[in-house]
């Protein structure tokens, strides 16, 4: 489906239940690996989940999909790149 097709409205609902079900699963895995610290490596999981999740808050926000520029540096997504 193309971009232009989508509801804001739809992207907003569909993101924001995708952050929560990310940041709620990030959430926990951190709790268990703090909990039982031998699984260090669901730590790492949960905090790439975390981050998962706040990418799909920043979806939410705008209202729209995220180019693999503005997801993999967030930073830089407001600065218009000199021509």
């Amino acid at each position: 489906m193309n971009s232009r097709n989508q509801s804001t409205r739809t992207v907003r609902i569909v993101s924001t239940l995708l952050a929560l079900v990310w940041l709620g699963a990030g959430l926990a895995a951190i709790v268990l690996a703090l909990m039982n610290p031998s699984r260090w490596l669901l730590g790492v999981v949960g905090a790439a989940a975390l981050c998962y999740g706040l990418l799909w808050m920043r979806v939410a926000r705008l209202g729209r999909r995220l180019t693999l520029r503005e997801a993999l540096m967030p930073w830089r997504a407001g600065r218009q790149p000199n021509a």
